[in-house]
Formats: structure tokens, C-alpha cells, sequence
């Protein structure tokens, strides 16, 4: 099954919350991240990607195992780019 976001439990939101954000996540960011995220943030972008990640498959759109949502999916291939990934 495709999807286009990970679903969290309220209890992983929490925990997350608790652990990661208590450090410094801005100087994570690199210049070009914060541009690549606005534009990779377009709904219109990301439906296509699902779109066409539903069609990898006859029947991935019912069965199997949950994929990487197609948003993940979108962000990973800029990263792939920029870091000359192969």
C-alpha cells in the first residue's frame, strides 16, 4: 500500500518531542535545505510522485506492506542529487 505520509501515534509525537527537539535541530540546516523544503512542500509535487508510485505495482495501491510515503520518497531523491548518492 502507498501512502503519502507516515502516520504517528500521539505517543510517538510526544517522544520525539521530548528527545530530539531538546537539541539544537536549526544548526542541522544547510542553506539549500531550507529552499529545497519550501519548494518539495507543494501538495501539487507530491501527488504526482504518489501517483506514480501507485503505479509501480498492479496491486499496490490495496496489498503488501505500507511503503515509503511518497513525500519521504520526493525528499530522498533531492538528497540522492545533491549528495551524489548512488
Amino acid at each position: 500500500m502507498v501512502e503519502i505520509r507516515y502516520r504517528q501515534s500521539p505517543q510517538d509525537a510526544e517522544l520525539f518531542a521530548q528527545t530530539l527537539l531538546a537539541l539544537p535541530v536549526e544548526s542541522w540546516w544547510e542553506d539549500w535545505m531550507r529552499h529545497a523544503d519550501r519548494l518539495l512542500d507543494d501538495p501539487e509535487m507530491v501527488n504526482i510522485v504518489h501517483q506514480v508510485l501507485l503505479k509501480r505495482r498492479p496491486q499496490s495501491r490495496t496489498r503488501g506492506r505500507l511503503s515509503t510515503p511518497a513525500e519521504v520518497v520526493l525528499r530522498l531523491m533531492v538528497l540522492k542529487h545533491i549528495r551524489n548518492w548512488s
